[in-house]
């Protein structure tokens, strides 16, 4: 069972998993993402997709994530454009994710420079909860999925240590999500796929309902996929509207009468 952060002691440490799920970027130059996880020490290290490293952490911690977009699948510095950066204050995530957070969503501040330092802790605290939020209300925001796992695994390698080592298959199973953090993730899947479905719904139009404008107003326009009522041409035939559905190419006579 996974070690709970919120019984983390202002003097203790503890070794949290720490995973890249993924990122999203609509606006997306380059194909492959890495993330570079920093405690506020001299050590950080470089993961990539679906990759989990071991990083030690106390109550009093800011973990730094800065993604980077990169034209090869090999993270290069010298190529490598910074997307932006998520911080994350331990205390927050114990008082209030003690069970740690599973594949859940934030917005990556694309404005702030990474190399700035963390400031005010409550503005911190503000912002992560505002990333959180506003991964589900602004779906063309870059931004970065992650899980942050509280554990009792014991880095082996050299001691325990910032940033120590890479994690295998082995130790990500047995420090999976508790029933808590798996339902928050799930309610926060299912409104991201809400919200990305309704920007489809608007940029579409489509049949099942209006779209309304920001003014309150329905938008006028004929349902997508919809067929629309033939229309008498002056020639007293049917005249043709929007998209053909399933009739004969142009030019070529039917014998299809039109509904």
């Amino acid at each position: 069972r996974p070690a709970a952060m919120g019984n983390t002691l202002a003097t203790d440490t503890i070794p949290v998993l720490v995973t890249m799920v993924d990122v999203h970027n609509p606006k997306s130059q380059d194909q492959f993402y890495f993330c570079n996880v920093s405690s506020g020490g001299a050590s950080t290290k470089v993961i990539g997709r679906s990759q989990t490293l071991s990083v030690e952490v106390g109550i009093t911690t800011i973990l730094s994530m800065t993604v980077y977009e990169c034209p090869e699948p090999v993270f290069t510095p010298e190529t490598a454009r910074c997307l932006g950066v998520l911080r994350v204050p331990i205390e927050r995530l114990a008082e209030r994710y003690s069970s740690g957070i599973f594949q859940q969503w934030f917005n990556l501040d694309t404005r702030t420079d990474p190399r700035m330092p963390a400031g005010d802790p409550q503005q911190l605290v503000s912002k992560f909860e505002q990333a959180y939020t506003d991964a589900v209300a602004d779906v063309y925001q870059p931004k970065i999925c992650l899980s942050v796992i509280g554990t009792a695994f014991e880095v082996q390698r050299g001691g325990r240590q910032t940033c120590a080592i890479f994690v295998g298959e082995d130790v990500k199973t047995q420090a999976g999500p508790d029933l808590k953090a798996l339902i928050a993730s799930h309610k926060q899947q299912a409104a991201y796929i809400d919200a990305l479905h309704e920007e489809l719904r608007r940029l579409n139009m489509p049949s099942y309902r209006p779209v309304v404008n920001p003014g309150g107003a329905p938008m006028q326009g004929a349902p997508m996929g919809a067929p629309q009522p033939p229309m008498m041409a002056s020639g007293g035939g049917y005249a043709q509207t929007g998209p053909s559905m399933a009739g004969p190419p142009r030019g070529v006579a039917s014998n299809i009468a039109p509904m």
